[in-house]
């Protein structure tokens, strides 16, 4: 029997729906995320979408159950002692990272995960309580065996930390070829090294830990989003 080729989209849709910091209140971060999962459906009709929740208190049933309708798999990591350890204590870039690297894990030993991702071309991670543009095509990710990032911004910082972050990469949303998955297990785990290392944030972070051989930078990424920390819009 001839091969299935993959050519699903999966969007690794991360968010914090009860986080003990930021500006915007709980209420407002549940409506954004459905919000923004709506966009998503609307966009890529067909994508197979993981939300997964690394908040540090627990995720109200009816929430996960209302959220359910518009994706294909929920994983709630709020009473995981690793994810709990960081973004309890406002360490929101590490907190990030070991959300990914629990949720890649995941998709290598879960076996119903297991079985999706033979159909997968492409990964998304998408930061919850972003909203896709008109003008998103998933075309643009189309780069076997690479990243594809916004193009790299130039650091604020200006102490010596410049060391270890010449540039970011903004990850509100950003792709992965599957061949590449295990690389970036590996930069999700030396994230949380530097970030810990240096206090840089995991902007900062995935620029240096990344194989620049590896990065496709797009202009424009067509999403835009909340920032938690002053509630203000940003457009990528």
């Amino acid at each position: 029997m001839a091969s299935i080729i993959p050519n699903n989209h999966l969007f690794i849709v991360t968010s914090a729906l009860n986080p003990d910091m930021g500006v915007i209140n709980r209420e407002d971060r549940f409506q954004q995320t459905l919000n923004g999962l709506l966009t998503l459906r609307e966009s890529v009709p067909d994508s197979l979408i993981l939300l997964t929740d690394g908040s540090p208190n627990k995720i109200e049933e009816e929430k996960i159950k209302e959220l359910s309708k518009y994706v294909n798999y929920v994983t709630d990591f709020s009473d995981d002692n690793d994810v709990k350890q960081f973004a309890s204590t406002g360490r929101k870039s590490e907190a990030e990272n070991v959300l990914m690297v629990k949720t890649i894990l995941l998709l290598k030993n879960d076996h119903r995960l297991m079985r999706m991702m033979h159909s997968v071309k492409r990964i998304y991670k998408l930061s919850a309580r972003t909203d896709i543009l008109d003008e998103f095509s998933v075309s643009d990710h189309d780069h076997y065996g690479k990243y594809v990032f916004k193009k790299r911004i130039p650091t604020w910082i200006t102490d010596n930390r410049r060391e270890f972050a010449t540039d970011l990469l903004i990850t509100r949303l950003f792709s992965i070829c599957p061949s590449l998955l295990d690389n970036y297990l590996l930069v999700a785990y030396n994230n949380i090294g530097i970030v810990g290392k240096t206090g840089i944030d995991t902007e900062h972070a995935h620029f240096f830990n990344i194989n620049k051989e590896y990065l496709v930078e797009l202009d424009r990424i067509y999403c835009q989003g909340v920032m938690a920390g002053t509630g203000q819009t940003e457009i990528y």
